[in-house]
């Protein structure tokens, strides 16, 4: 498992409307993809980085997609402050 530990910055609001609003015309299969790339890429530690998952989340949350939803995979929100990643569970 990848994790990163979020704290908050002064702009990160307007950097997730941002990355949000930027995923907003995909399709399921495009954020699905999305997905599989910040997988095999892993978290770098880049703080946007940590707000585009946040993001990617939203969107799939909204979209019930199972990247966002699946209790032993995917992208995985701790307590809003810690971001894991990883596979999804067959």
């Amino acid at each position: 498992m990848l994790s990163y530990m979020y704290f908050k910055r002064e702009g990160d609001g307007q950097l997730l409307a941002e990355f949000k609003e930027k995923l907003q015309p995909l399709t399921d299969a495009e954020l699905e993809a999305r997905f599989e790339s910040a997988l095999k890429c892993g978290i770098v530690g880049v703080h946007a980085q940590c707000l585009y998952l946040f993001a990617l989340w939203k969107r799939g949350k909204e979209r019930n997609l199972k990247f966002a939803n699946d209790p032993d995979g995917g992208i995985q929100i701790v307590d809003g402050r810690i971001v894991s990643i990883k596979p999804l569970s067959i």
